[in-house]
């Protein structure tokens, strides 16, 4: 794995911020068709791309609930016991949120009432991948904080080609999420979108996919609220010479296998000897893996060793790179871990390893990507509901003001703004 010495404004650091994957106009403008296809032609086209892409038997997308029930019993016990558990984690972490959004109300001099009244979204679709990819724990992170803040109904959809892994069915089952159909990519985003006969159209969309499914997300924001447009999955570590070099590599494995060969594994070390330790064992593990021919892909393009001079120039670079997960691997990890501001994720000393928050520890794994730390958070309850403002002046309030409020009105050239006010006084 390649080291680097580096500074604040280095060439690399800067290369690494710039990080991303833009897809071409080829897959924008197929998008687009599907979307509009589905839009103005409903089932029938939204079955006739799900025949065509997602190996789609028939013209049925919906699973009944007896099949997934009957896929949901062939889940091992130990599996079940495993996910049975990481649905309460969550649930419990995502109770917390709750606390934050309680909504106000006051009453102000002249007898006005005030405030915000927080409400749940009624509707979500539920985007989970299918085919090679099995993502139990993508059901879970998702439908839960929905859960949680109140949300009605939950809608699925996942790709029919080689059915829905009993895992996924099991924690569909648990979830006591029943809507759910076979279709996938951004022909399943717009009959999420748009509905269908049959089908009704969601108030959100959250879920990772495909290029085709992440492009349809983006392009029907603003008829729907969608989570996040993810990029390829990050992780990145500071350690010093009191961190296992074995773990921090195994750790940075853990997110270059996803696959796309755009992944980062950064680490960032103030120590020589211990950024060549890391290297060696990176070696090692990825000599050994099944995966060998991805993960030297991914090292080759995002996989780093930083070296920087001090703690201050590593917590600056850390913060500018705003990675997905951040690991602390250092011996005053609780303390650095308070000058970390940009990040999805933060796992703080040696048994925090990143796949603990990815399937089991409580709080959510979906995370902002390339660089979003900086402005997006980790989806949460506070993602599934709406704030509404409350006005309730009374006649004292616009006796009082409402010249003023009039006189603003005229100042922009709205009259019956105005005279909607002043007809009152």
């Amino acid at each position: 794995m390649k080291i680097i010495k580096v500074k604040q404004n280095s060439q690399e650091v800067d290369r690494i911020c710039a990080r991303g994957v833009a897809p071409t106009e080829e897959i924008h403008q197929k998008v687009k068709k599907i979307l509009e296809d589905v839009r103005t032609g409903g089932m029938a086209k939204a079955v006739e791309y799900a025949q065509k892409f997602d190996g789609l038997q028939g013209k049925k997308l919906s699973v009944s609930e007896s099949q997934i029930a009957k896929l949901a019993d062939k889940v091992s016990p130990t599996l079940a016991k495993a996910l049975r558990q990481a649905i309460k984690n969550a649930v419990a972490f995502h109770q917390h949120e709750l606390n934050d959004l309680k909504g106000f109300s006051f009453q102000g001099k002249n007898g006005e009432v005030l405030g915000q009244r927080i409400r749940p979204m009624r509707r979500v679709g539920l985007y989970v991948p299918g085919g090679a990819a099995v993502y139990p724990s993508t059901v879970i992170m998702n439908a839960v904080p929905a859960l949680v803040a109140g949300v009605d109904e939950i809608v699925v959809t996942t790709p029919a080609k080689d059915g829905i892994h009993p895992s996924v069915a099991f924690v569909l089952r648990e979830l006591g999420i029943s809507e759910v159909y076979h279709i996938g990519g951004a022909q399943a985003i717009a009959l999420l979108a748009y509905g269908a006969k049959g089908v009704e159209p969601v108030d959100k969309i959250v879920g990772p996919g495909n290029v085709f499914a992440a492009i349809a997300k983006k392009e029907v924001f603003g008829v729907v609220d969608i989570d996040m447009i993810a990029g390829p999955s990050e992780i990145l570590v500071l350690a010093d010479s009191s961190a296992d070099p074995d773990f921090v590599a195994a750790d940075l494995l853990s997110q270059a296998e996803h696959g796309s060969g755009f992944e980062a594994a950064l680490c960032i070390t103030d120590n020589m000897d211990t950024a060549k330790m890391i290297s060696e064992c990176v070696d090692e593990q990825v000599e050994r893996s099944l995966k060998k021919e991805l993960l030297e892909k991914v090292l080759e393009n995002f996989g780093r060793i930083l070296v920087v001079k001090d703690w201050f120039d590593g917590v600056a670079i850390a913060n500018r790179i705003a990675p997905e997960h951040l690991e602390i691997m250092t011996r005053e990890a609780e303390e650095l871990s308070q000058s970390i501001v940009n990040a999805g994720a933060v796992f703080i000393g040696p048994w925090s390893s990143e796949p603990v928050g990815d399937y089991f520890a409580g709080p959510d794994h979906v995370l902002p990507t390339n660089g979003t730390a900086r402005f997006s958070s980790p989806l949460g309850v506070y993602d599934f509901v709406k704030r509404m403002s409350v006005i309730q002046y009374s006649q004292k309030a616009i006796l009082k003001n409402g010249k003023a409020i009039a006189e603003m009105a005229n100042t922009e050239g709205f009259f019956h703004h105005a005279q909607a006010v002043l007809k009152r006084l």
